[in-house]
């Protein structure tokens, strides 16, 4: 097809159409991927140690004082039952 001026889109639009669909394709993966996995990473059901990890970022950005820290990290060990060996 011509148009503007008999100049065509040509090639142009289906690699762009190429391009765009390889980019869904892609975004599709992705998020089937991270679907199959959020339950490995922190969060509910994540690691033992993620409230920890959690609470040590907390220090870091300076939301709480050492001192909050450690009250929280002696708590956590109180309440946290020892890990079993098999």
């Amino acid at each position: 097809m011509m148009f503007f001026g008999g100049h065509g889109y040509g090639m142009g639009l289906v690699w762009v159409g190429i391009f765009l669909a390889l980019l869904i394709l892609a975004a599709l993966i992705v998020l089937v991927v991270r679907s199959f996995t959020s339950g490995s990473h922190g969060g509910p059901g994540g690691h033992p140690g993620s409230a920890r990890a959690i609470l040590e970022d907390r220090l870091v950005r300076g939301d709480i004082t050492p001192d909050q820290y450690r009250e929280v990290v002696r708590a956590l060990d109180e309440t946290t039952p020892p890990p079993t060996r098999e």
